[in-house]
């Protein structure tokens, strides 16, 4: 059955049209700014430079603006060296978290406004084969 919708449908066709771009989360344009919401899906853990990207990322959000991150904290060398993990390791003898290290990085100028939600997702890695996983989201506010 194919469908279809039209933003006139949905009465947004007045609303400006998205505009998408592709770049280096950690090396972004200094143009990119004055955002109401960044979403970083399946970011993160895969960064090289993770830090980089939360240091940055309050100078592109509007005041009251949300940073919304998910993520299934699945941290791998290949992506991201072990020294610049946010999270996944002990810190002074204790279980440090992912989330730990971005409250930390993010607490200067964004407040958590809701208790991480877990959201499941699946990849296709061939026809016969899926990896069924679960990211976890948190939602930030500016402030």
């Amino acid at each position: 059955l194919f469908k279809t919708r039209s933003l006139a449908e949905l009465d947004l066709d007045k609303v400006p049209a998205p505009e998408f771009t592709q770049g280096d989360a950690c090396n972004l344009k200094p143009t990119l700014t004055n955002y109401d919401l960044v979403f970083a899906a399946n970011l993160i853990d895969r960064l090289y430079e993770p830090a980089k990207f939360l240091k940055d990322i309050h100078t592109r959000i509007n005041q009251g603006g949300l940073l919304m991150i998910a993520s299934p904290y699945t941290w791998l060398e290949e992506h991201t060296p072990k020294e610049s993990w946010l999270g996944g390791f002990k810190k002074d003898g204790e279980s440090y978290t992912t989330l730990d290290g971005l409250k930390e990085h993010l607490g200067k100028h964004f407040k958590l406004i809701s208790e991480p939600t877990q959201v499941p997702f699946v990849i296709r890695e061939t026809s016969h084969k899926h990896q069924h996983s679960l990211s976890n989201v948190t939602v930030w506010e500016k402030l």
